[in-house]
């Protein structure tokens, strides 16, 4: 079986421009940082040496974590969330406080969509239709501060896997804002990302920053399985902040409900739907659905290129049993393939 991995990082961080331009980009100390991570063990980024290194960096540049605070950190181990599409596959993703909530409730509303040979109008229409109710939902209750202080631009990673054994893996990571809080610490290389603005500061709303909570998020990874268990299988996912939620979805439709191809994924043009009341098209778009996009909110017709960034950048891997096909965003230049075969 041919192993494949699809990667796209979403944002023009000024770092890759540096190693194109110099062909090497150091990285301080995160080497040795990593190495030791390797050698000690989990915790000692958390109770150890590192922790304590962490403490004194931000300490130095008048920051207030300290070493009780990663101390403190537990990480939560869940239960993937399962969501069933239209009785053929099941749909696993993170569950908490990710997009997984609002996509199941996007699944939900276009069960009834009339599915075509391709996406049409009235299938555009109520997508639209579909996503701006979620994200009503979504925003006034699980959290507000999504709406209005995450930045364009975003520092996120997704990657999925599939191995010679057919196991899939879906994963999202992010620093938040372009190159998160923008801020290197000396002694171990590692970045900071400025999490707090996934935060409302309002006191009292859903979303509200308070000691020892979790804050709302867009991370969207997802394996699908068939319900009778065989295959194909596909992992998925996506990075771009907000807009990751109707990549995902999108990718989902085209593969599981209209059988594209993945080169024919790659290409087909999406919309955007990022809150309760707009829509980005790409301008690609036929005519008749722009005019029914019209109809269901706020249209903006927009490029989909590098930059400014319009849509998010999704990626997938679907294996079949014997062999598997990855695909990354054709737009992204930050975006990238690898496949490797399996011996033996």
């Amino acid at each position: 079986m041919t192993k494949a991995l699809a990667y796209t990082c979403q944002t023009a961080c000024r770092p890759c421009h540096l190693i194109r331009a110099r062909r090497l980009f150091p990285l301080g100390n995160l080497a040795q940082t990593l190495e030791q991570l390797a050698e000690a063990g989990l915790e000692d980024f958390y109770n150890g040496d590192i922790a304590a290194r962490i403490a004194d960096d931000v300490a130095a540049y008048g920051g207030i974590v300290d070493q009780e605070d990663l101390a403190g950190y537990k990480a939560e181990i869940r239960d993937a969330s399962t969501i069933e599409w239209r009785g053929t596959h099941r749909v696993f993703t993170a569950g908490g406080l990710t997009a997984a909530p609002t996509l199941a409730e996007v699944i939900a509303g276009m069960d009834n969509a009339l599915i075509g040979a391709r996406p049409d109008a009235a299938w555009f229409a109520q997508l639209s239709s579909v996503m701006q109710r979620a994200y009503a939902n979504r925003l006034d209750g699980l959290g507000a501060a999504q709406a209005a202080t995450e930045p364009g631009d975003t520092c996120t990673t997704h990657v999925t896997v599939v191995d010679a054994d057919g196991n899939l893996v879906s994963v999202t990571t992010t620093l938040l804002s372009s190159m998160g809080s923008r801020v290197v610490l000396p002694s171990t290389g590692i970045m900071m990302n400025n999490g707090i603005m996934w935060f409302d500061p309002q006191p009292g709303t859903p979303n509200a920053i308070r000691p020892s909570a979790r804050p709302l998020c867009n991370m969207c990874p997802v394996i699908v399985t068939p319900i009778d268990g065989n295959w194909p299988r596909m992992a998925a996912g996506a990075s771009g902040g907000r807009r990751i939620l109707a990549s995902v979805y999108q990718v989902l439709a085209w593969s599981l409900d209209f059988q594209l191809t993945p080169e024919e994924a790659a290409h087909i043009p999406r919309i955007d739907v990022s809150g309760p009341d707009c829509v980005n098209a790409d301008r690609r778009l036929a005519d008749n659905i722009l005019t029914a996009l019209r109809q269901t909110g706020s249209l903006s017709i927009v490029e989909h290129g590098v930059l400014p960034i319009n849509f998010a950048c999704p990626n997938f891997t679907i294996a079949t049993g014997d062999r598997a096909v990855g695909w990354s965003d054709v737009v992204s230049p930050w975006s990238a393939a690898v496949a490797a075969t399996a011996h033996g």
